[in-house]
């Protein structure tokens, strides 16, 4: 069983890769919150959203040009943004999946950063051997052999040791 990343895409959309250990987002996702702070003066930045999807890449689309419609960013710069954005949406396009469910409720961290819920997820078949929810998880049936399987082994070891502890007792 692992948590899964709590990081709500730019489409409303939850990241469901696996967590890291102790933390509340996969690998990719912590590293990418480190840099979430581009300014182009230091009076007025240019907050650009996260480009992990589609919907990211329209949103930092929008901010560059309405940055260079009000003189924020010079073309050059804008240039430079919409070329690394183009490499972006080339990226989200070939990674977009399209997800069944949206985020419908957020909590915040201690920075005050939202988040998407906690959310554990099992990785079959090792996980259903002790779930309590197999009889009416959905993805049981698909891991059933195996499961069986697994059960008879740890009966065995389990057997295995239980007459080793007697062995050694006489």
């Amino acid at each position: 069983m692992f948590n899964e990343c709590r990081h709500i895409l730019t489409s409303g959309h939850k990241c469901k890769a696996a967590a890291l250990r102790g933390k509340a987002f996969c690998y990719y996702h912590t590293a990418a919150r480190r840099y979430t702070n581009i300014s182009t003066t230091s009076v007025d930045p240019l907050l650009l959203p996260s480009t992990d999807d589609t919907a990211g890449v329209q949103i930092a689309i929008n901010q560059v040009l309405r940055g260079l419609a009000s003189r924020r960013i010079d073309p050059r710069h804008a240039g430079v943004y919409f070329y690394g954005l183009q490499i972006a949406a080339r990226l989200a396009g070939k990674s977009d999946e399209k997800p069944t469910e949206t985020v419908r409720e957020t909590c915040e961290d201690a920075d005050g950063h939202t988040l998407a819920p906690e959310k554990s997820t099992c990785e079959p078949p090792a996980d259903c051997v002790n779930c309590h929810r197999r009889s009416f998880c959905g993805n049981f049936r698909f891991h059933k052999r195996k499961v069986k399987e697994l059960e008879e082994r740890l009966e065995a070891e389990r057997e295995t040791t239980e007459s080793e502890l007697e062995d050694k007792e006489d």
